[in-house]
């Protein structure tokens, strides 16, 4: 994930290695003085992205990297845009900087480098895609066979240029990357799709935190799915009878009745996750425990209800793709709550937006 340049300091001929401002190096960059372990930078990210960048030049990779080189067309001067990351967030989000490149940027060609299990992702329109076979939990590490693959194929153009791939980009449609439509509100009927994960769940912040320390998050998984039934149950009564009830996300533990669909699964493949991209987008409202699990979910759904642990609010609206640029509009169609918010209350303001969503729209309308 990291992009470095090497440089001599002039008067103590240390080998510094500092990260280019790409991705999260963009607000926070660090120099790296090997030799004697030393991380220069802002305090805020040193734990975070510093270490981890000492950590990976001092803990080189060497196994070969398994890379497929598509070459879609040829360009002299290209951008490369470096998707690689430890957090599937991460990369699909430096992905989705791909569409201002092609939009803007038509004299240069996109040279995209992802993930295996990102490449179903990768818009059309860019000139290459490098897919690394390299886990998510190495995205950090450093791997010399990939650098020298890359020092090599950049000597086939005449221009190079790094993309910023911005953590949180703009200006994208989410449909150019799954080929899946956004919600169509125009459709009478719909779904109400609950996120399900099992690693961060819909439970009281502080206690959460004690299971996760004690790796015992599922002993409350039952308590996350009585809540689900709960909030779907309350809805169902409220909300036509026509309406679906649905459960996606990973993890199958606990059950539910026969009338809520229960989607979830044991692992993502690319065909699972268009499939499940599918239930987003038919899903006029989705809700979910705050996290890159509901990136995809949000971008495709009519509306989304974001349930934020207390330590996380500092991140809020980083997990949520929002396609709506009407602000007003946007404030009715994103919402966000304290995890600790019992069913019955994010029952009633789910209904209210899935009930009121026309009429309001209605009254915001200038044209």
């Amino acid at each position: 994930m990291f992009i470095c340049a090497k440089s001599v300091c002039p008067n103590c001929d240390a080998q510094i290695i500092e990260d280019v401002k790409v991705g999260h190096g963009n607000y926070f960059h660090y120099q790296i003085d090997t030799d004697k372990s030393l991380i220069f930078g802002d305090k805020m990210g040193k734990n975070w992205l510093g270490r981890l960048l000492l950590n990976s030049l001092h803990n080189p990779q060497f196994e070969n990297v398994k890379i497929v080189k598509e070459v879609l067309k040829k360009s002299d001067q290209v951008i490369i845009l470096n998707c690689i990351d430890y957090l599937y967030g991460h990369c699909l989000l430096k992905l989705l900087n791909a569409d201002k490149h092609l939009r803007e940027n038509r004299e240069y060609g996109v040279v995209v480098i992802v993930q295996k299990f990102m490449r179903w992702m990768v818009p059309e329109g860019v000139s290459e895609i490098w897919t690394v076979d390299i886990p998510l939990r190495k995205g950090n590490n450093y791997f010399p066979s990939l650098d020298n693959f890359i020092q090599e194929e950049i000597k086939r153009f005449n221009e190079v240029l790094l993309s910023r791939a911005y953590s949180h980009p703009d200006g994208f449609n989410i449909t150019n990357y799954t080929r899946v439509k956004k919600h169509d509100f125009s459709q009478d009927d719909f779904r109400v799709t609950f996120i399900w994960r099992e690693d961060r769940i819909w439970f009281h912040s502080f206690l959460q935190r004690i299971l996760i320390k004690l790796k015992l998050t599922r002993i409350a998984l039952p308590i996350q799915n009585w809540k689900v039934q709960r909030l779907l149950k309350k809805l169902r009564s409220q909300l036509p009878t026509t309406a679906k009830f649905t459960v996606t996300g990973l993890g199958t533990t606990t059950k539910f009745p026969n009338w809520i669909e229960d989607l979830r699964v044991e692992g993502f493949n690319e065909e699972k996750e268009r499939f499940t991209c599918e239930i987003y987008s038919e899903s006029r409202l989705v809700i979910g425990v705050h996290g890159s699990n509901m990136l995809l979910p949000s971008g495709h759904a009519g509306m989304t209800i974001d349930l934020m642990p207390n330590q996380r609010w500092e991140n809020i609206i980083q997990d949520v793709l929002y396609q709506e640029k009407d602000l007003r509009l946007a404030s009715f169609r994103y919402r966000y709550f304290p995890v600790e918010t019992k069913p019955s209350i994010i029952a009633n303001i789910a209904s209210s937006m899935l009930l009121n969503f026309s009429y309001f729209n209605s009254l915001m309308a200038t044209k």
